[in-house]
């Protein structure tokens, strides 16, 4: 599935295209510090021409125009950009939490480098509230924004610029959260947090590229959220 940009209409939503995997090719492009196993290559597709069948307008797209033969299925209605934004943000939960129980399992057995304290958790220094509420807060947004989706599903509407706006803000909120909650966790512990073979350390590197999607950008999503809330009509980006 490729994003096919006119060169006429560079300032339009793309067409969505889909390619036989015969007429690309990948180069081998993917070197990164985080995300490594996204295997997320570039792909060449070079004067390939796609028929009019295998197009679908991403403007319709994005607004709910479905291309379906199915009438009345309540998924069909959602609203595709807002749900991407989730998906993007759902493993990023995910990592929070696991880094936060690594870390508190270490915490009950390690003993803190150069100093008497046989456990971390005995250090008055270790304070992990504030790290869990991080966590807590980026999952509280992640969960009011899937239930906005699920509400509008269930009634078989589109959500309003307002709304997709604020799950665009809520989205950027629950990515900047979740890497907030990680960074001090890689210190509890010490150094040896960037042992290749400490889980910890590559939750850190991929939620740290992870969270800076262009979907989940936290400037983007203030200025988008402000600009709603305002009653502004122009948005920066088609991708609400």
């Amino acid at each position: 599935m490729a994003l096919a940009i006119a060169p006429s209409a560079a300032d339009q939503p793309p067409s969505i295209a889909l390619v036989q995997v015969e007429d690309v090719t990948v180069e081998d492009t993917w070197h990164v510090a985080g995300m490594a196993g996204t295997g997320s290559n570039t792909v060449v597709a070079d004067r390939v021409i796609v028929p009019a069948h295998r197009t679908l307008d991403m403007g319709g797209f994005l607004a709910g125009a479905y291309a379906t033969r199915h009438e009345g299925e309540p998924r069909n209605a959602v609203a595709v950009a807002s749900m991407l934004a989730l998906t993007v943000v759902a493993p990023m939960l995910g990592m929070a939490r696991a880094a936060l129980d690594l870390t508190l399992a270490t915490s009950a057995r390690k003993p803190m480098s150069l100093t008497v304290y046989e456990r971390l958790a005995d250090s008055p220094s270790v304070q992990l509230a504030a790290v869990a509420s991080l966590v807590d807060t980026a999952q509280l947004h992640a969960y009011r924004a899937a239930d906005d989706l699920d509400h509008a599903a269930a009634e078989a509407r589109q959500l309003t610029v307002a709304e997709r706006a604020r799950i665009r803000m809520d989205t950027a909120v629950a990515a900047t959260r979740s890497r907030e909650a990680v960074d001090p966790l890689v210190s509890v512990s010490g150094a040896s947090t960037f042992a290749l073979t400490n889980p910890l350390q590559r939750i850190w590197r991929d939620l740290g590229t992870a969270s800076r999607h262009g979907v989940v950008n936290p400037d983007l999503g203030r200025e988008i959220y402000g600009r709603s809330l305002l009653g502004i009509a122009e948005q920066p980006t088609f991708i609400i």
